[in-house]
């Protein structure tokens, strides 16, 4: 059964209110302000400064639980999108250009990301507060540029690894956009969801088409997704712009089971990449933060002969992650194969590639779960330092807070939430079986499937770092590095 949280009376009347976003936005503003002065001026000691513990701690251990709950509300409570406003003046002295045709995809975004999570491994960007806060400052500036030269939304759909990242993630949350009468979207001309709407004395008219009509303007989706055929949340910042800009009120934000975009959406081949990328890439990240990836750096080394720890860490990203798109390609082959099918390229990929989907929300969930939960309270007593370095009298920081941890359950948890990424992807894996016409071409993408639980397993049960936090190192390889 699907419910329209826009029906309950609070969440209906606030989404409509033209400064709901803004609401959002401005506390995380706020605290990505006071976490950068944090980072440039504060102690430069991780789980001591607020730049690194809000963003390599809190954030994203905050942000899978709320995309598991709710969806991609970090996305709309974005403080980046903040910079429009400037962008709208600067565009006056700028040239309007558009995003080259070659880079509309996720390819961009791919490569972007893996220089990323490069980066996080090779400069301890989770270590160093300094780093923390320039990393912030580029990421305002990097929106500011790309929304000032090209169209609003080509900074969250081509550029920004974050917004991508939450993209892929929401595949898995338990809400959408949808439209409560499709034949009304169809008797619309002005499409408002896309183009916006601007409220003139002779009625709405779109935003797009009327930029300099006088009047209460209401923004489109800017990412260019139009309500009635949305059928994923990738490129869905939730911004509600959709659901204000519509005058017939139209649009809804319904409760569903994500298994049906596992099953039904089409992905292209692009979004296909991304999410294996991130399945991969967050194996890597959390297998480097274990023994077992030191023993064997030790070992190319010596096999090398060489001491660059760039380079070894370049060949231990490509080696994984590209064995990796090329066994999952094998896979899905042999499946094509026993479903009877022939088809060229990479069309296989793609056509089991969704199943992924479920499981790489889970891996990210059940990692980020460790990191959040050992540190969790840290927020209080960090928050509290760099407030009090700006002289505000907020009390002595309780530095004990972050020690209070239920060790026991992290584990236990991690396993619940791998089974459960398992199940989704499995029934992903079997529906699609089932409309080839043969159960039994879900047997190899399903036991590939186990067999990446199983590596993941073996990877969280491994004594971890305690990465930004401030539980006792003593008995982690490695220590708070």
């Amino acid at each position: 059964m699907r419910i329209d949280l826009l029906r309950l009376p609070i969440v209906g009347r606030f989404v409509r209110w033209r400064y709901s976003r803004f609401a959002l936005q401005l506390p995380l503003l706020l605290l990505a302000v006071l976490a950068i002065y944090d980072g440039f001026v504060g102690r430069q000691l991780a789980p001591k400064n607020l730049a690194t513990v809000s963003v390599w701690l809190h954030y994203r251990g905050l942000l899978v639980l709320v995309i598991a709950v709710l969806g991609n509300l970090f996305c709309s409570a974005c403080p980046l999108m903040l910079t429009r406003g400037l962008t709208e003046r600067l565009r006056r002295f700028a040239p309007r250009l558009s995003w080259p045709l070659a880079l509309r995809n996720k390819y961009f975004v791919i490569a972007f990301t893996l220089v990323y999570l490069f980066a996080y491994e090779y400069f301890d960007l989770w270590a160093s507060p300094w780093l923390t806060a320039w990393l912030m400052v580029g990421y305002f500036g990097a929106a500011l540029v790309i929304d000032t030269l090209f169209p609003a939304g080509t900074f969250c759909k081509y550029v920004c690894p974050l917004g991508n990242f939450n993209f892929t993630l929401s595949t898995s949350s338990p809400t959408r956009i949808g439209v409560r009468d499709r034949q009304v979207c169809l008797d619309c001309e002005g499409h408002y969801c896309v183009n916006g709407r601007v409220d003139t004395a002779e009625g709405p008219l779109p935003l797009a088409f009327n930029t300099a009509a006088e009047g209460v303007r209401y923004p489109g989706c800017e990412t260019k997704l139009y309500a009635p055929q949305i059928e994923s949340n990738y490129d869905c910042t939730l911004c509600f712009n959709c659901v204000r800009a519509c005058p017939y009120d139209n649009v809804t934000w319904e409760t569903r089971n994500p298994a049906r975009e596992w099953t039904g959406a089409r992905y292209r081949l692009d979004y296909v990449f991304l999410g294996l990328l991130l399945f991969f890439a967050g194996f890597m990240n959390a297998f480097a933060m274990i023994p077992a990836y030191y023993d064997l750096a030790e070992k190319a080394a010596a096999l090398l002969r060489t001491q660059s720890e760039a380079l070894l860490l370049m060949l231990a990203f490509v080696l994984w992650v590209g064995a990796g798109l090329g066994l999952s390609w094998l896979v899905a082959r042999a499946s094509d194969r026993i479903a009877g099918l022939r088809d060229p390229g990479l069309v296989s990929l793609r056509r089991w590639g969704a199943a992924f989907l479920p499981l790489t929300f889970a891996m990210w969930a059940g990692h980020y779960a460790y990191h959040f939960l050992t540190g969790w309270a840290t927020i209080v007593p960090v928050t509290q330092q760099a407030l009090a370095n700006l002289g505000l009298p907020v009390g002595e920081p309780n530095w004990q807070l972050a020690a209070l941890v239920p060790e026991n359950l992290l584990y236990p948890l991690q396993v619940a939430i791998l089974y459960l990424g398992l199940m989704g992807s499995a029934y992903a894996v079997f529906a699609r079986a089932r409309k080839l016409g043969r159960l039994s071409a879900a047997l190899p993408m399903f036991a590939y499937l186990v067999l990446l639980v199983v590596l993941t397993l073996w990877v969280l049960a491994q004594p971890m770092e305690m990465r930004g936090t401030l539980l006792d190192p003593g008995s982690q390889p490695g220590g708070l590095r």
